[in-house]
C-alpha cells in the first residue's frame, strides 16, 4: 500500500487550484469578448450578425410579402391567363356574328359562247347540226346578304360563354393559391433568417469558448497534465463546433439571398461574417 505523504496530498491540491484559477480566467476572458461584441457600433454601414438584428435592417414583413407578390412571375402568369380567357369570353359572345354574311361582286369582260346547233333551217340546210358562236362585252355586279345560323349555335352559345367564365375563375383561384404559397415561403425564409442569425451568435460564443479551452488544453497537454486521448477529444469538440459554425453562416447567407430573389428587392447589407 502506497504511503500518503504531505507531498502527495499537496500536489493534487495545487493542481486543483490551478484548474480553478484557469477556469476563472477563461470565464473572465469569455465575458470580456462577449461584452466587446455586444457593445459594437450598430449604426455602421456594415451588418454584423453578432451585434445587429436582421429584422431591424429589413423592410417590414408585410412590405416583403407585397413586393414578392408584385414581382412574382407565377402571379403574373395567372393574370395573363385570366386576361386571355376574358378575351375568349368576348369572342364567344360575338360568335353569332360569324353567321351573318354579305358579298359584293363586280365583273366586266368579253363573253364568248359556243352552242350546238341542231335546228335545221329550211332556207339553209347547211347550218344544221353545227356549233353556233356568240360573242359580247358585258359588265355586271351583284350585292348579296344572308344569314346562316346553325341550330347548335343558338342552343350552345350560353354554355360556351359560361365555360370561358369558368376558365377565368380557375385562373384567379390558381393566382390565390400561388399568392398563399408565396406568403408562406416569404414568412419561412424570414423566420429562418432570424433563426440562423441567433444560431450564429450561439455558435460564435461556443467557438470562442472552445478556442480558449483548446489553448488551455494545449498548455496542459504540454505540461503532461492531460492525456493524448483527452486532448484529441477536446480537439474534436472544437472542430465540430467550427464546422457547425460555418454551416450556420452559409445557411444565413443562403436565406438572405433567397429573400432578395423572392421579393425582387436588394437590401444592400454588407455582412462582416463570411
Amino acid at each position: 500500500m502506497q504511503r500518503m505523504t504531505k507531498r502527495n496530498i499537496i500536489k493534487p491540491l495545487m493542481g486543483l487550484k490551478s484548474r480553478k484559477l484557469s477556469m476563472l480566467l477563461l470565464l473572465s476572458l469569455f465575458t470580456f469578448i462577449s461584452f466587446g461584441q455586444s457593445s459594437g457600433n450598430s449604426n455602421s454601414q456594415y451588418f454584423n450578425p453578432l451585434t445587429d438584428n436582421i429584422t431591424d435592417r429589413l423592410p417590414a414583413l408585410s412590405v416583403l410579402i407585397d413586393s414578392a407578390a408584385y414581382n412574382s412571375p407565377d402571379m403574373l402568369y395567372e393574370d395573363l391567363k385570366a386576361d386571355y380567357y376574358r378575351y375568349e369570353q368576348i369572342s364567344a359572345a360575338r360568335e353569332w356574328l360569324d353567321m351573318i354574311r354579305w358579298s359584293v361582286d363586280l365583273n366586266f369582260g368579253k363573253w364568248d359562247y359556243w352552242d350546238w346547233q341542231e335546228i335545221q333551217f329550211k332556207n339553209d340546210p347547211t347550218y344544221s347540226n353545227k356549233f353556233w358562236n356568240t360573242q359580247s362585252w358585258r359588265g355586271n355586279y351583284a350585292v348579296g346578304f344572308y344569314i346562316r345560323m346553325p341550330l347548335v349555335t343558338l342552343i350552345d352559345r350560353r354554355n360556351r360563354i359560361n365555360k370561358q367564365k369558368k376558365w377565368i375563375e380557375l385562373s384567379l383561384t390558381q393566382k390565390e393559391i400561388n399568392r398563399r404559397f408565396l406568403i408562406d415561403r416569404v414568412i419561412n425564409i424570414y423566420n429562418d433568417l432570424e433563426n440562423f442569425q441567433n444560431q450564429i451568435r450561439i455558435y460564435n460564443d461556443y467557438q470562442q469558448f472552445t478556442m480558449m479551452q483548446m489553448q488551455m488544453a494545449q498548455n496542459e497537454f504540454l505540461n503532461g497534465e492531460i492525456t493524448t486521448a483527452e486532448y484529441t477529444r477536446l480537439k474534436e469538440i472544437q472542430t465540430r463546433g467550427s464546422i457547425e459554425y460555418i454551416k450556420v453562416i452559409a445557411e444565413f447567407n443562403k436565406n438572405y439571398y433567397a429573400l432578395e430573389v423572392v421579393t425582387g428587392m436588394r437590401f444592400n447589407l454588407i455582412t462582416i461574417i463570411r
